[in-house]
């Protein structure tokens, strides 16, 4: 125990300059003014990121010395030109490509300090400047343009052929002194900050063996923390489908819980593989790439209920009834933001997780064009269903004629509208035809109007048509339902060939159809007993057939009507 406390007191000792430097210039960042100062700013400053490893995280891990490892690591990794590399894989690019470098420039012999270019051999030079390591292809160039023209860094071939190099001089003897030898194998068993190397040493041999690059112990703490993180996500989804809801707001709210939690575990399960379990090299970009790629389709899916939702949530509201046309135009607004919204997210993912945006956006326009040519139908009532829902001609709970169909508006759907027919069927016109054809809004009137005809025998004398005008007109006089600029009329209108034409015309207020038929039954009853009383007699037309056949003709029938038989 004294032995181990001797030896953190001397490798805080050892690393106080680089702690002094680091406090009292907190924000100076490495020089990358040259080839020279770029290529020793980045040896020692791993140097000094491996010297604290060694002397005190090894044995005292803790969130604030990662921290503080993790900052100045990221000071060294900015020598590296990353502008080839997905921005989402960067981060683990760059730790491997450094430690790659590092090793390699530990080993190779490195021509003297003096020798390489520096700031001065490069002033009044414009354009491209390069200085390659002798006998290597190991090449620091100057950036030509972006938010870091004039920076000396690794150039991107480096960056990428980085573990190239190291493969080919794994097996040389450094030459340079280093504070940790092998750091490249040394991160296939080092875990992250939650654990301290200590207690990895204290494990059997066989979980320290090293299978794909990872000692097994890592590849069993992996096993373990996804069935962990699947179980969790299982079980909050069965959770939720429990007890069905009872308005869509309630089950887009129980739809979206899976989601969230995905978004939410996501990033961590990212984080505990990548840094505490401290899986590197090609598992890390492949972890990196697959929770990028959950993150960003996850994302477009809460975006899609989300609109979804929030437009349920608003039609919660008393004032907009549930199956109305505002509601309906409020849930195809919904689903059109959310379309929206998900291709906005998928194209910002794919950029960030590296695919060739240029490509998906061809893609999406050959496939896009594809789509429309076989979808034309379904486009043609969308458009329909945009102008049934600007122009409003019907609504939910009305009554429509149209195309012989005579019912209920049940529900405005994107591709068609479902009517209850009086006799009880339901029918589903597209919407293209329904903005295209001619709709009887009964459910929209004002009132009912009826217009009958009262038809005469044509013998009937003018004072009895007179007197029949006379008890029509009292039996409609300021009548039930009707309103003052509406007044009943009545006239002697025509002459038939077998009656002669009382025109009645009424109009009853509210339009509620049963009571005004009630109301019907009653005129017609009045107007039976009163003609009866006065011997007014209606025309009940007969017809008469006639057969005739000439000699040697075919048979002719002649119809004709009359009052009398």
């Amino acid at each position: 125990m004294q032995h181990r406390c001797q030896i953190l007191f001397l490798s805080l000792l050892l690393t106080l300059p680089s702690v002094q430097a680091e406090e009292r210039y907190p924000l100076e960042s490495i020089d990358t003014s040259s080839p020279r100062a770029t290529l020793t700013g980045f040896l020692s400053n791993v140097d000094a990121v491996w010297k604290i490893y060694r002397d005190v995280f090894w044995y005292s891990p803790s969130s604030e010395l990662h921290g503080r490892i993790f900052t100045m690591a990221a000071d060294a990794l900015r020598t590296l030109d990353l502008s080839e590399v997905a921005p989402s894989a960067r981060i683990e690019v760059s730790y491997d490509a450094g430690t790659y470098l590092y090793e390699t420039l530990s080993r190779i012999e490195l021509p003297p300090v003096d020798e390489i270019p520096d700031a001065a051999f490069y002033a009044g030079v414009e354009g491209p400047a390069h200085w390659t390591i002798p006998h290597t292809d190991i090449t620091i160039s100057r950036v030509t343009e972006g938010p870091r023209k004039g920076e000396f860094l690794f150039n991107a071939a480096t960056v990428e052929r980085s573990e190239e190099f190291y493969l080919k001089t794994r097996s040389l003897p450094y030459t340079r002194e280093v504070p940790i030898q092998n750091s490249n194998k040394l991160r296939q068993v080092l875990p992250g900050w939650w654990i301290s190397m200590t207690t990895i040493e204290q494990l059997p041999g066989w979980a320290k063996v090293v299978v794909l690059n990872h000692a097994i112990w890592k590849w069993i703490a992996v096993a373990l923390f996804l069935v962990v993180v699947v179980w969790l996500v299982v079980m909050v989804h069965r959770l939720t489908r429990r007890n069905l809801p009872d308005n869509p707001a309630r089950s887009y709210l129980r739809s979206i819980v899976t989601p969230v939690l995905i978004l939410v575990v996501n990033p961590f399960a990212a984080y505990v593989l990548t840094q505490q379990i401290n899986l590197i090299g090609g598992a890390t970009k492949a972890v990196l790439l697959v929770s990028g790629t959950i993150e960003y389709l996850v994302a477009t899916w809460v975006a899609w209920l989300g609109s979804l939702l929030f437009a349920e949530l608003i039609i919660l509201s008393p004032r907009i009834e549930h199956d109305s046309l505002n509601a309906q135009l409020l849930r195809l607004t919904a689903r059109i933001m959310g379309i929206v919204l998900g291709v906005i997210i998928i194209f910002y993912g794919a950029n960030q997780i590296g695919l060739p945006i240029v490509g998906v956006l061809a893609g999406v326009g050959v496939g896009g064009l594809a789509i429309a040519l076989a979808a034309q139908d379904s486009l043609k009532n969308l458009l329909g269903s945009l102008m049934i829902f600007m122009d409003q001609p019907y609504k939910p709970g009305q009554r429509i004629v149209v195309q012989g169909h005579d019912g209920f508006v049940e529900q405005i759907g994107l591709r068609s509208t479902k009517i209850r027919m009086l006799t009880g069927a339901l029918t589903a016109i597209p919407n293209e035809k329904m903005a295209s054809m001619d709709v009887e809004n009964i459910g929209r009137r004002k009132f009912i109007r009826r217009q009958t005809s009262l038809r005469l025998a044509n013998d009937t004398p003018v004072e009895q048509i007179e007197k029949a005008i006379s008890i029509v007109k009292e039996i409609l006089e300021d009548h039930e339902g009707m309103q003052p600029e509406f007044p009943p009329r009545v006239f002697f209108d025509e002459f038939n060939p077998d009656s002669l034409n009382i025109m009645v015309s009424y109009w009853y207020h509210p339009p509620r159809r049963w009571l005004a038929m009630a109301f019907d039954e009653k005129v017609n009853l009045d107007i039976m007993r009163r003609f009866a009383a006065e011997k007014i007699r209606l025309a009940c037309p007969t017809s008469r057939t006639l057969l005739s056949q000439d000699q040697g003709q075919s048979l002719h029938f002649e119809v004709s009507g009359s009052d009398n038989p």
